[in-house]
């Protein structure tokens, strides 16, 4: 009687939305309404995606999001003073090996793909039975779209859209519909538990204090429904064109209702004929075609109205518009610059909010590697965590790969940057890298780098130096001038 009862107040709680719209046919203006409704987030949830499926602008959106940030995998380098460069090394080869064998990368897309699609993306941690040989740990990702709390929740449980809170009102547990009910009783969903230790997890939104799983792109539903309907309105204006529309003329000397009566003529013409494309029908005397008028926006107008609803939209996670509409045709590389550099940083924080996700997976891969492939001296120094960084790529560079040589060279030759640096942006470890070069040239690394030291140009020390000049010379005048 009583889960029947607490059964009845779920459901008249979560029948607040008006049952009216289906998540796919929501008019904007109500969708701006409800992004502040904390009970329609699964509404917005499967709107998005509804929208990544049909929206080649949202879609690609979100994929530079998932792109830019991740990328083909996360790589590491290891770091460790306590064992030997080998060992280091040791550690590089067995995590790519891992990454690569158990499809780790595409793991983290679409954790990252999920999290700005439905709010929140959850890897839950499984060995794998196949035959690899390594590290057999795998992720089965999951969206904000699965997570539902226990029919059975009370206020006291502290049980919020699927997520357990604890005393601090941080995640505790999160509940995940049960896949096995789900395919044989729709209507019935039974809920899985699992420990936020035990998963991986990443989420942008948060709402007073908790995490908030709605779409990170929520804010342009607002627009991107405009966007469709104007899209589908140049399809059918296109087609509407295409078809060369035709009304039948009639004479007025044979068809009028005076000649009617005078040639007593009962086969005055009335309702309509069949008529398709590239086909002429035969008229009856006193009838001609005559085309219907029909009027339309420019293509260049259209295009523009198009992008500047894309780019609207896209502005909601700080991309710029030569890349929500993947083309550059009316930008310049100062302006894509200046444009691109807020996109930028806000990859560059994704990165950083995404490490606390990496640090974790990469526990799993440590806890089973350290016994089955790491030597015991490593074992003993690290036994809990090995110390490792991240390294990204960058995101641009210059089209001219003399510019950007030559933009390397005045780098290194002042000191901006340094050949380590250089090397981590790449993804790669810089000490491995000349050590492999100099065992090409069968010379020392120390010897090489060396070469590669004295071998800069000196032109940039002597413009600084002469830059240093004037700056002291006109210090030197305004203090006499006072």
């Amino acid at each position: 009687m009583k889960m029947n009862l607490l059964r009845k107040v779920k459901n008249a709680l979560n029948n607040l939305w008006p049952v009216e719209y289906s998540h796919d046919q929501l008019p904007p203006q109500t969708i701006r309404a409800a992004t502040t409704v904390p009970y329609v987030k699964h509404t917005l949830q499967k709107f998005s995606s509804q929208e990544y499926d049909r929206n080649p602008h949202y879609q690609l959106v979100v994929e530079n999001i998932v792109n830019h940030t991740v990328g083909p995998h996360t790589k590491v380098i290891g770091i460790s003073q306590r064992v030997e460069d080998r060992h280091n090394d040791l550690v590089e080869d067995e995590y790519l090996n891992w990454v690569i064998g158990n499809h780790i990368g595409k793991a983290y897309r679409q954790i990252r793909r999920e999290a700005a699609k439905s709010g929140i993306g959850i890897g839950i941690p499984y060995l794998t039975k196949d035959t690899y040989e390594g590290v057999p740990t795998k992720y089965k990702v999951l969206g904000g779209q699965c997570l539902k709390s226990p029919t059975d929740a009370t206020f006291q449980d502290r049980i919020i859209n699927g997520i357990e809170y604890d005393s601090n009102w941080e995640p505790k547990k999160f509940y995940v519909i049960d896949t096995d009910w789900e395919f044989y009783q729709p209507s019935y969903q039974e809920v899985k538990e699992y420990d936020v230790s035990e998963v991986i997890y990443f989420c942008r939104g948060e709402y007073k204090g908790l995490l908030w799983p709605v779409p990170e792109c929520y804010a342009a539903f607002t627009f991107y429904p405009f966007l469709r309907r104007y899209l589908q309105a140049v399809i059918e204006g296109e087609e509407f064109k295409s078809s060369f529309p035709m009304a039948v003329e009639l004479d007025p000397k044979v068809y009028s209702a005076y000649a009617q009566t005078v040639n007593d003529n009962n086969n005055f013409p009335v309702g309509s004929f069949e008529y398709e494309p590239k086909m002429v029908p035969t008229l009856k005397p006193g009838m001609k075609l005559g085309g219907l008028p029909h009027s339309s926006g420019q293509s260049k107008d259209t295009m523009q109205i198009m992008e500047m609803f894309a780019a609207t939209c896209a502005l909601t996670v700080q991309m710029p518009k030569n890349l929500a509409v993947a083309n550059s045709d009316n930008s310049n590389m100062a302006s894509a610059q200046v444009d691109i550099q807020p996109w930028s940083v806000k990859v560059t924080i994704d990165r950083i909010d995404s490490e606390p996700m990496y640090r974790k997976s990469f526990r799993d891969f440590w806890d089973i590697a350290k016994y089955r492939l790491m030597p015991a001296s490593v074992r003993n120094q690290h036994p809990n965590y090995f110390p490792h960084v991240y390294v990204y790529p960058d995101l641009f560079e210059h089209p001219d790969p003399n510019k950007r040589a030559s933009a390397r060279a005045t780098d290194l030759a002042s000191g901006a940057t340094t050949l380590n640096r250089l090397y981590s942006q790449r993804g790669l470890n810089f000490r491995r890298e000349i050590e492999r070069e100099a065992k090409a040239l069968r010379i020392d690394s120390e010897e090489l780098i060396k070469i590669l030291v004295s071998s800069r140009s000196t032109n940039a020390l002597s413009v600084l130096e002469n830059n240093q000049e004037l700056a002291n010379a006109s210090e030197i005048a305004g203090a006499g001038a006072n």
